[in-house]
């Protein structure tokens, strides 16, 4: 008993060599299971801009002028669907430049493509962006001596100098191009990555012929939309275009 005899070893033999012909083999040296593709990336239309990066793409193309077209388009798991209402987008007086030629107080828009940091305006619209509401002591800081340069300074005492040099937020809001607004990140996370005076407050708000340098909208409906369906988890950017 236990004991082995030499025909059943050859036996055994043969049919571990059969297996091995047949490719088959034991659990233990079974091949690995392939490894799933990665996604392959699907670039939004007119844009570099895949799923792979964001599941919210606005665009803003400049076609003559101050002014141009705007989609907006949401990734649905599949394919990009385009989810805007009609509008138009236009620009600033002093046309859409690459980011890195753009300085303040050319009134141009820079071209790229951009994240967003804050929405802002009047009211929360019922966005899942943060959200700040704008008082009579909001301003977006422009003079690049401050160190809070390109970013928004809630002060009931702000220095003339430095006001003189700054947007009164509040001032927007009431005449209705802030109402309801998103800043875009340019020149934001290092400010003056363009070098000196490359300019500050960016934004994307409502605007009938052109900015100062921001993007406009043509329909206040369709920008109330807009910052209302951005969703930070799904890493929303702006495309825009010269």
């Amino acid at each position: 008993m236990g004991l082995t005899t030499p025909s059943r070893a050859r036996s055994a033999a043969a049919l571990t060599a059969l297996g091995l012909a047949l490719g088959l083999g034991s659990p233990a040296h079974a091949a690995a299971a392939p490894r799933p593709s990665a996604a392959r990336a699907v670039y939004a239309p007119g844009t570099w801009v895949s799923q792979l990066q964001s599941t919210q793409v606005m665009v803003a193309d400049r076609t003559a002028g101050t002014r141009g077209t705007w989609a907006r388009y949401s990734w649905n798991g599949s394919r990009w669907v385009r989810v805007d209402s009609p509008a138009a987008a236009v620009f600033g007086r002093g046309g859409v430049v690459p980011s890195a030629q753009r300085r303040q107080g050319s009134n141009a828009t820079p071209a790229g493509t951009f994240g967003l940091v804050t929405a802002f305006g009047a009211g929360n619209p019922g966005t899942r962006m943060p959200y700040r509401t704008v008082t009579g002591c909001s301003w977006w800081i422009q003079d690049p001596t401050q160190r809070d340069y390109n970013r928004w300074r809630e002060s009931c005492a702000l220095p003339a100098g430095v006001a003189g040099r700054s947007e009164h937020l509040a001032d927007y809001v009431r005449s209705g191009l802030y109402r309801q607004a998103v800043a875009i990140r340019y020149n934001y996370t290092t400010p003056n990555r363009y070098g000196a005076h490359s300019g500050a407050g960016i934004f994307l708000h409502y605007a009938q012929s052109y900015t100062g340098g921001c993007v406009g909208i043509t329909s206040m409906a369709e920008l109330t939309a807009t910052v209302r369906w951005l969703d930070p988890a799904r890493q929303p950017v702006i495309v825009i275009k010269a």
